[in-house]
């Protein structure tokens, strides 16, 4: 059974550099031809940062709901705002999902009142451009490792977490309730088996844990590695890699320990996306699939996502 590989990235950040990054590049190149998922650490984003905003969102999800609805996601405009409990079922064939969410997609999106939360803008959008700036190396290593000129993949996500119109790159913060034992009913799971939709996913979590990757036929646990990032393929670079990177499918169950069940659970997902206007084809030239537009496969995604 495959295991997550860890990625050291400090010969990345400290030259800011990819010249010197070969090992890097081979290291990568290796973990999403195969697991899908791969933690990075010395990544160059200070712990200090994260908590900012795991410390803002929780902040902000303890709010009466009267008041989170006041920022409440309508699909029919946008990407942004709060999802509550059972509004999105990612699972196919799951009944409940015990969580709630907050969606960003730049730093004049709609968020929460300052009155009653000062710091979520604020740490949310210092975080999301250093998670943009990480972003775009880990682009120009995956270009070069699929033979392409260094800037092929970036220069085609000039426009993550600045403006919806042009890219629908989300940062979204993740807030799993506290369960008691009578919650705990068939069908309910913390976020449903699913794989994400974009190019790649960059995932922040606390350390109570719970996610799982599907390894073959296989369930293997993510387990949280203080201070490091974990980050996954998409369907769409799938696509556009014809197959090569692997978008593996995911799940976060319910906990079994009682000291969990009572226990909240958060994470921090940056959803990254190509530019709205990119049309994706798939890199070996193939033509037995159309080329997909960016924007048009993530709103065919969603639609079917959302249950209101």
């Amino acid at each position: 059974m495959a295991s997550i590989p860890i990625v050291d990235l400090t010969a990345l950040v400290r030259e800011n550099d990819i010249s010197n990054a070969h090992l890097i590049v081979k290291q990568l190149d290796e973990a999403f031809s195969t697991v899908g998922f791969v933690y990075l650490t010395n990544h160059g984003i200070d712990q200090t940062i994260i908590d900012k905003v795991l410390k803002a969102s929780k902040h902000f999800f303890l709010l009466p709901d009267d008041i989170k609805k006041q920022t409440c996601r309508d699909y029919s405009k946008n990407n942004d705002g709060y999802v509550g409990i059972n509004q999105e079922i990612l699972g196919t064939d799951i009944h409940h999902e015990i969580k709630e969410a907050y969606n960003l997609t730049s730093s004049k999106s709609v968020f929460p009142s300052e009155d009653t939360n000062p710091e979520f803008r604020s740490s949310v959008t210092d975080l999301a451009l250093k998670l943009s700036e990480l972003t775009r190396r880990l682009l120009a290593c995956m270009a070069l490792a699929l033979g392409l000129t260094e800037n092929y993949f970036v220069d085609r996500h000039r426009f993550m977490f600045q403006d919806q119109d042009k890219n629908a790159t989300t940062f979204r913060t993740l807030y799993y309730p506290s369960l008691s034992e009578s919650d705990i009913q068939p069908g309910i799971v913390r976020c449903g088996a699913h794989s994400d939709y974009g190019t790649i996913t960059l995932l922040l979590q606390d350390s109570v844990g719970g996610l799982e990757v599907l390894s073959g036929s296989k369930w293997i646990p993510a387990t949280p590695i203080p201070g490091s990032i974990l980050v996954n393929l998409g369907d769409l670079m799938q696509f556009w890699t014809s197959d090569r990177y692997t978008a593996t499918v995911h799940r976060v169950l319910v906990p079994e320990e009682e000291l969990r069940r009572k226990s909240t659970r958060q994470s921090i997902a940056f959803f990254v996306h190509p530019d709205n206007d990119v049309m994706v084809s798939q890199l070996n030239g193939s033509s037995d699939q159309p080329a997909i537009g960016a924007l048009d496969y993530l709103k065919s995604r969603l639609s079917a996502t959302y249950k209101y």
